[in-house]
């Protein structure tokens, strides 16, 4: 699995500008690095008039959610080029924060609550609602793969063990990325092919990452 450094136009919070699963990708235009996830099938657009896909989307292999005020025309670039996806009509619509998945699980903010039936069908796992850190947003608060997850470095262990349940994880840690940010979600990015970290993120942040995330055996 290849592990490299990426800032989306300078902008270290590498995590906030793309979605990305092992069968299937959306990012912003002029994304340069998203062959090192070897998605099968990867959209270029703006979601919700914004290059911020990480941000308003999340999902898994099965299906990638959306808010509802993604445009048509993105729909129609997310149509051409073969994503399955949800449209989730909620006013909380940053799901990207609220949403940790991977291919066998997903963990919710609270603020979703009323939509976990409609994401369990979406992305066809089991949901559970929770927090990290006591954080009602999971997606920012962590960054997880088919292997492991790196959580908010203030995360529980009752939390850690909520998350490696539900998403059926060999490890979970704690850590930070961009120099000790502990919302790791927003630095990273990662399926179960390849890594991305912002350029900020220092060599033992990586080191910790490597090892929960990356199946070296």
């Amino acid at each position: 699995m290849d592990i490299q450094r990426y800032d989306y136009r300078g902008n270290s919070n590498t995590g906030f500008y793309a979605t990305v699963t092992n069968e299937q990708a959306i990012i912003p235009p002029e994304f340069n690095s998203s062959d090192v996830f070897q998605a099968e099938e990867v959209a270029e657009t703006y979601i919700a008039r914004t290059r911020l896909v990480g941000l308003f989307t999340a999902g898994n292999s099965n299906c990638i959610l959306i808010p509802g005020t993604v445009t048509d025309r993105e729909k129609q670039n997310l149509d051409e080029s073969n994503i399955d996806y949800e449209v989730i009509d909620t006013e909380d619509t940053a799901l990207g924060n609220m949403i940790l998945a991977n291919d066998k699980g997903a963990l919710i903010s609270e603020h979703l609550e009323k939509e976990k039936e409609t994401i369990e069908d979406a992305l066809e796992v089991p949901v559970k609602v929770g927090k990290i850190a006591g954080i009602s947003n999971p997606g920012v608060c962590g960054i997880a793969n088919g292997f492991g997850a790196v959580l908010h470095r203030e995360a529980s262990e009752e939390e850690a063990k909520i998350v490696k349940d539900i998403l059926d994880l060999e490890k979970v840690d704690i850590g930070t990325t961009n120099g000790g940010s502990p919302f790791v979600g927003a630095g990273a990015l990662a399926n179960d092919k390849g890594i991305l970290v912002s350029e900020n993120t220092t060599g033992p942040e990586v080191g910790r990452i490597d090892r929960t995330l990356v199946d070296h055996e």
